[in-house]
């Protein structure tokens, strides 16, 4: 699921090895991702079937209605001869996206940022030593000691093992997360009831007795809620003309979260830090008054 470059984080170049950033999967968290996730287990983990006069078949699911001319050329098994689409059909919408502030999620606080500029801040996910470079502080501080050491037949060995007060810290850090309810409309079509009986089967009872689930993609774990009533709108009744259809509409509610603003960031998605362990001040020398002799020489 994990890409095979890291462009969108902005990292310095040769950094992503060594930060180890496909072990930790911290990719960023848009819309667009949530909406992916939510047609992937449709597609993939429901993977909805039911039997037509070609055999048992599986069901195609639609983002939204793809626009009619691009449709026909691009997926012409989706309509018969006629232009019309053969059913069974699945098609998934977003209808309405919420940030409701009582509903935070699992992370609660709100950090501003270190900038002061009224923006939102980050939090750090992972933290590691930098050994070479606390390893030369370390060195250095053997160094100085030995330098110091009086007699100098009680110098202490360079490199003999202490305690190393600086140690350099590289931290991992992201924006937080910041949470919306965002309500989908998954509507089913069929021309026979025992087709609508065999899609709307998987919504009910793959959850259990619960009617939640949890939706995975790029490292992100989305959870979902499947609402209670599954709407019907069937025109079996109808004496007119029309094709014979059966359609249920099935509303789930997702507790997602974005993190970044998407295309539009101006910052790193993912920020590479490192802390202070060593404050230098360098010293000042005043300069003498009157006139200094060309070769040093006191009158």
């Amino acid at each position: 699921m994990l890409p095979d470059n890291f462009d969108f984080a902005m990292l310095p170049v040769g950094t992503e090895r060594a930060v180890g950033l496909k072990e930790i999967g911290m990719l960023a968290s848009t819309l667009e991702n949530i909406d992916y996730s939510l047609v992937s287990w449709v597609k993939e983990d429901l993977k909805l079937g039911t039997r037509t006069n070609e055999g048992f078949v599986t069901t195609p699911v639609l983002w939204q209605a793809p626009e009619r001319a691009y449709q026909i050329k691009h997926k012409k098994d989706l309509r018969d001869d006629a232009g019309a689409l053969k059913l069974p059909l699945i098609s998934v919408e977003r209808t309405a996206v919420v940030k409701d502030p009582q509903k935070k999620g699992s992370f609660q606080a709100h950090y501003y940022s270190k900038n002061k500029n009224g923006r939102s801040g980050r939090f750090i996910i992972a933290k590691r030593i930098v050994p070479d470079k606390t390893r030369n502080f370390a060195i250095a501080s053997g160094v100085r000691q030995r330098q110091r050491s009086d007699p100098p037949e009680s110098k202490r060995q360079l490199f003999y093992p202490r305690k190393n007060h600086k140690i350099v810290i590289q931290t991992l850090s992201v924006p937080i997360p910041v949470y919306i309810n965002i309500d989908y409309k998954i509507v089913l079509k069929t021309e026979y009831q025992q087709q609508m009986n065999d899609l709307v089967a998987p919504f009910i009872a793959r959850t259990g007795q619960i009617n939640s689930f949890v939706m995975r993609r790029n490292g992100h774990l989305y959870e979902a809620f499947i609402d209670q009533s599954f709407a019907q709108s069937n025109n079996i009744s109808n004496l007119g003309e029309d094709m014979r259809m059966f359609t249920t509409e099935i509303t789930i509610k997702v507790l997602g979260y974005l993190m970044g603003e998407g295309e539009n960031e101006d910052r790193p998605i993912v920020r590479i830090d490192e802390n202070t362990v060593e404050f230098q001040f360098p010293s000042e020398r005043v300069v003498p008054g009157g006139e200094i002799p060309f070769f040093g020489e006191s009158s």
